[in-house]
């Protein structure tokens, strides 16, 4: 996503594209409002793309009806906005890893990384000096967060599965703040974050079986077979969004927003070659896999095109008025008479991309929220082989019709 601001990506509404949409790019963001990971290939799964919003940082508070209680709620940058500076990296071991290793035995791990806000020593400076050649640059820590914890470690670190909230509803974790890597860097994450001394930060690890059902804006089980479940996103398993659509946003803003940034928005899966908004007509699709196999890697890639279903509009909220290059709320430029300026994209968005009415609390709507379809999994698994979207597949479009956020689909 590099070259996202490149012109050649601009498709005008309504005009005629030579090919089928391709996938341009894919994002996975391990840890739910962190920093996302691009990936060249990621591996489909009935929740979503694996490794996606497995993880996410919480902290206690008092409930808004009852505020002698406390309760755990995960933040995100909607408060936090300084949480797009929290860089994220994915760690999987290969075949050469050693066995012994840990990390190895947890299937890998997560590193995010962040600033120091705590005056460095002089090793500490050296250190960064050496690194990045630069005498201005801040130092970082690093927080390394297991894939997976086996039964041993469970014991070791007397680990224990938490409720909290997101949003509106309950979810369950497991507690990853007992974890040695962990456990020495909330202190620093905490400062970083600008919570008090007194409150408490963990990291909480989304598992099998705290799956949850989508409880709106249903696939129908005709094409999806079982109801469709996800993890710590906040409503589907798998978010697609188009760069021309975004280019047709950003034309839209004050001059001083421009152009926007399409990370904002936090999709998955980044198309083009297809006109701005066209996806929103989407119903069904098909990915069609450009390669069988992939050089790097030892697993096979299933001889299987995955089918997706689009169930709604993604309403948006206040994250995308978030700058990830400095981690502050942006606006424009304000009037003479005021003091403060209109938050951007949201202003926008509300202004040009209001086009439904499903969601009374929607600031605008921009990108599709998609659910895989079990029989594609299913053909994969026949094969002991990886339902895998890639980088450069193309997408053939199997269904088009009319979105109203909130329809149900099949009332289950």
């Amino acid at each position: 996503m590099t070259d996202q601001y490149d012109r050649k990506y601009e498709s005008p509404e309504g005009t005629a594209v030579d090919g089928l949409p391709r996938v341009k790019a894919i994002y996975i963001h391990p840890v739910k409002s962190c920093g996302p990971v691009e990936v060249d290939r990621a591996l489909l799964t009935k929740s979503g793309f694996m490794y996606d919003r497995s993880f996410a940082l919480a902290t206690e508070s008092p409930q808004a009806e009852d505020p002698a209680t406390l309760e755990w709620r995960f933040i995100s940058q909607r408060t936090k906005p300084n949480m797009a500076l929290i860089a994220s990296e994915l760690w999987l071991p290969t075949k050469d890893s050693n066995p012994d290793d840990p990390l190895v035995q947890s299937g890998g791990c997560v590193v995010l990384t962040f600033p120091d806000l705590d005056t460095p020593d002089w090793r500490t400076r050296f250190e960064t000096i050496f690194h990045t050649w630069s005498l201005s640059a801040t130092p970082k820590v690093s927080c390394v967060v297991p894939l997976q914890i086996t039964a041993t470690q469970m014991d070791r670190f007397n680990m224990k599965m938490k409720t909290f909230r997101i949003h509106s509803r309950d979810a369950k974790g497991l507690d990853m703040g007992e974890v040695p890597s962990v456990a020495s860097a909330l202190p620093k994450l905490k400062k970083f974050l600008r919570l008090s001394n007194q409150s408490s930060l963990t990291i909480l690890r989304c598992t099998p079986d705290t799956l949850v059902h989508t409880d709106k804006n249903l696939a129908p089980l005709q094409y999806i077979g079982t109801p469709a479940v996800h993890g710590y996103t906040d409503q589907q398993p798998i978010n697609i969004n188009n760069l021309s659509s975004v280019h047709a946003v950003s034309a839209l803003l004050p001059q001083e927003n421009q152009p926007l940034n399409a990370l904002r928005f936090r999709a998955n899966i980044w198309i083009t070659n297809t006109p701005a908004y066209e996806e929103e007509t989407w119903k069904r699709y098909r990915i069609l896999p450009k390669h069988a196999r992939f050089d790097s890697s030892e697993k096979l890639r299933a001889s299987v095109a995955p089918v997706l279903s689009v169930v709604c509009r993604t309403s948006r909220c206040t994250m995308p008025n978030v700058n990830t290059d400095t981690g502050k709320f942006e606006t424009d430029i304000p009037l003479p008479e005021k003091k403060k300026g209109k938050p951007q994209p949201s202003t926008t968005l509300v202004q040009h991309r209001t086009i439904e009415t499903g969601n009374k609390a929607a600031l605008g709507y921009l990108g599709m929220h998609c659910v895989p379809e079990d029989r594609n999994l299913m053909e994969a698994e026949e094969q002991n082989m990886g339902l895998y979207v890639q980088v450069g597949d193309e997408i053939e479009v199997l269904e088009r019709g009319v979105h109203l956020y909130g329809s149900t689909g099949n009332d289950y």
